[in-house]
């Protein structure tokens, strides 16, 4: 008996130390919101998949896991259309990986069903004008018992947070009519809430908008808010963790 608990207490210990270890080396170069979503990486994430939309950010994955990365455009083209702001904020734009696929996010047509082990989507959903077509290809893309891993802005602490919440019934219209009807209004929201323009400049620079076929935020959401969409669509698939992480949350699905 004395044998087996000595041998539990030496577990204990290297147990803490390997994940102490496991903390530090997360956090070497990356904040603590970049050092979360890692950490649910070594936990959720094995075999390959794909990242969509991963930018100046791909997500660092653990040991062994293969990635391919899909964008809308072309790898040259999210360098140049990214040039101006970029620049500004002192970004590299050697972290921006490759793009192996390109591929839209609400349609993922390149993909067949059930092909990837997982899908990682971070500060993609809400550029998406039908985020419920693009959580239901996300789902249909991987395995059974594959994971969807998200991330996305917390409206309570991001520039977003003045504009209204998108509600599930804004949604569900755009799922069924298709997002020409609200896109303007997401401009026009843009334009007077982010930008700051006057009331009377708002439909120039909405037209602007339009005419660039600007790709903003179009839907805003807090956790309460995007859980309380996942629970109202019949999407196959489990919440596995739903957490707050500094500007953002992470919502971790795995199909069923």
């Amino acid at each position: 008996m004395l044998r087996r608990l000595w041998r539990r207490l030496q577990y204990v210990r290297t147990t803490g130390l390997r994940r102490r270890v496991r903390d530090i080396a997360l956090r070497v170069g990356a904040d603590g919101q970049f050092a979360l979503r890692e950490d649910l990486a070594r936990r959720y994430l094995t075999g390959k998949g794909i990242e969509i939309g991963a930018g100046y950010w791909p997500l660092r994955l653990p040991p062994g896991v293969g990635v391919r990365y899909v964008d809308y455009v072309s790898r040259e083209r999210l360098v140049e259309e990214s040039a101006g702001w970029a620049a500004e904020a002192h970004l590299d734009p050697g972290s921006i990986p490759r793009v192996d696929v390109i591929d839209d996010v609400e349609r993922l047509s390149t993909f067949a069903d059930g092909a990837e082990d997982f899908v990682i989507a971070n500060h993609v959903l809400e550029h998406a004008e039908d985020p419920i077509g693009a959580l239901r290809n996300l789902l249909r893309v991987v395995r059974a018992d594959g994971i969807v891993f998200l991330t996305l802005p917390d409206a309570r602490q991001s520039w977003d947070a003045r504009r209204p919440r998108t509600t599930i019934e804004h949604l569900l219209r755009d799922h069924n009519e298709g997002p020409l009807w609200s896109r303007r209004g997401h401009y026009e929201e843009w334009a007077r809430y982010i930008e700051g323009v006057a009331e009377d400049q708002i439909p120039a620079r909405a037209d602007e908008f339009a005419r660039d076929q600007a790709k903003h935020h179009f839907h805003v959401w807090d956790l309460a808010d995007f859980l309380a969409l996942i629970r109202a669509l019949d999407l196959p698939c489990e919440l596995e963790l739903a957490q707050a992480n500094q500007l953002e949350f992470a919502v971790i699905l795995r199909k069923i």
